[in-house]
């Protein structure tokens, strides 16, 4: 049964609906690798109990003995980020205050992978507040790159790529403002997709029990697979705006933007905002071009022109003005927001933007909001030039465990902490166009390494049509060893 595990998961939903295999086969084959694993990566911080799960399980194999309908996502187990509610399971969003508390209600889109047949079986690990590209907190520890148990597996939506990565889950539900689902699925070999924004429901994520719904702009959530093609799945369903209608989400087809196959105009920077990025990251991304030289797209290099600190800054803003709604309010809360994130990540812009979005007036949200269309703008035009715009997920792979805001060495040349990631991920999000990530190579230290590809807004089955034939260039990615290797 261990081969069950790394079938693909539309590969699994075919054979159980086939009744080749059983709902019981698949879930104890996940749940054996989350025992013999998890331990070592502590992906997983609330499981299910298992006899729960086996049940539902037998349930669902009995339904389809009686001929009952099968959803997308019939039998599959499927574990979630800790910022979307799950009934009955723990639900902190980062925040040491909920560590404990149990969600009385599912999110939207734990809803809609219900509904599809799918078996949620636990909730995976993010760091405090949700904000960092390293999953640890002090209550459920740190969670482990699968690959070099000495590195990080990325976040905020850490816990979510390694569950993936580790084989306990065949799909994941993560979410993404400045990075959080693109770079732990760059650190640890596997794809993911950052919507367009508001294509799916946030009702639900990052929600405090009393609170209104906080983050609206920016944040949104995403999926995370092994292959695009489980990603054109799952957005199958968590996309399905037509059969799941609510008030506040465009009525969009999520397979009105399909690719004709016809060759395309691809635009590719080998680095974002002239940051450093390591050597044979580099040589691995321009192998990858190269190959897609030879086909018959046509390649230039090209970037959306801003001002970056600008759109750094006004992005920074609004996050911190929707924070502050589901934040208790106290005497110089701005100043302790500045501090927070001056002292833990030595990044002074993203410190003022979060301390000023804490004390904006309305009229000066709304100016943000506006500047963020016009950063809309700029990116759509760009995207209607060019079809796709391929570019480094941040500027090496996982790196080994380390304090927040600790200094990198790239190339022998020191690069701030935020400035590694954050110049790659923040203002590439703020247009709120859907941008894929996909493995394309390893490193000689064993590391994988990916790509992010733009696309224009409300286009992302194309987009991952796109990125399913480019996956097709792509170096195979080795299986997790679960070992030490580097020397921290």
């Amino acid at each position: 049964m261990e081969e069950l595990i790394h079938k693909p998961a539309r590969k699994l939903v075919s054979e159980i609906t086939s009744k080749q295999i059983s709902v019981v086969e698949v879930v104890t084959a996940f749940l054996n690798q989350i025992k013999k694993y998890n331990h070592f990566v502590n992906a997983i911080f609330d499981l299910k109990e298992e006899n729960k799960i086996l049940n539902e399980a037998r349930e669902k194999d009995e339904h389809l003995k009686r001929g009952g309908p099968a959803g997308l996502l019939f039998g599959l187990p499927i574990t979630i980020k800790d910022s979307f509610l799950v009934k009955g399971l723990k639900n902190s969003n980062g925040d040491p205050l909920l560590r404990n508390y149990i969600a009385e209600e599912d999110a939207e889109l734990v809803k809609r992978l219900r509904n599809e047949g799918a078996i949620i079986i636990g909730k995976t690990n993010v760091p405090l507040f949700c904000i960092d590209w390293q999953s640890t907190n002090f209550w459920n520890g740190q969670t482990n790159n699968p690959y070099d148990l000495a590195r990080v597996a990325g976040g905020s939506s850490g816990g979510s790529a390694v569950s993936v990565a580790s084989r306990f889950s065949p799909l994941e539900l993560g979410a993404d403002a400045g990075g959080s689902v693109r770079v732990p699925a760059h650190f640890n070999g596997i794809c993911g997709l950052r919507p367009t924004e508001n294509f799916l429901s946030n009702r639900g994520h990052l929600k405090a029990p009393g609170k209104p719904q906080g983050r609206r702009h920016i944040v949104t959530p995403g999926p995370f697979a092994k292959n695009v093609d489980d990603l054109i799945l799952m957005m199958e369903v968590l996309g399905n705006n037509a059969k799941y209608q609510l008030p506040e989400l465009p009525y969009i087809n999520f397979n009105q933007s399909e690719w004709n196959k016809q060759p395309l105009h691809i635009a590719f920077s080998e680095s974002i905002n002239g940051v450093e990025i390591d050597k044979e990251y580099l040589q691995i991304f321009r192998s990858f071009l190269n190959k897609l030289k030879t086909s018959p797209h046509q390649i230039t290099e090209g970037k959306p022109i801003y001002n970056e600190k600008k759109a750094y800054l006004e992005c920074t803003k609004i996050q911190g003005f929707e924070i502050g709604v589901n934040t208790t309010k106290f005497p110089f809360i701005s100043t302790f927001m500045y501090l927070f994130i001056i002292l833990k990540y030595h990044d002074h812009l993203w410190a003022k933007g979060m301390a000023s979005g804490l004390r904006l007036s309305n009229v000066e949200y709304a100016r943000a909001i506006d500047y963020k269309d016009t950063i809309s703008e700029i990116y759509n035009e760009f995207l209607t030039q060019y079809d796709i715009w391929i570019t480094p997920v941040c500027c090496f792979e996982s790196f080994t465990h380390r304090p927040a805001g600790t200094s990198f060495q790239v190339n022998n040349k020191k690069v701030p902490y935020t400035k590694a990631i954050a110049s790659y991920t923040f203002t590439t999000a703020f247009s709120g166009h859907p941008i894929a990530v996909i493995p394309i190579g390893t490193k000689k230290n064993g590391m994988p390494v990916g790509i992010q590809i733009h696309a224009r807004k409300w286009t992302d089955k194309r987009l991952l049509e796109i990125a399913k034939s480019l996956e097709s260039l792509s170096n195979k990615i080795g299986k997790p060893i679960f070992k030490k290797i580097t020397i921290a």
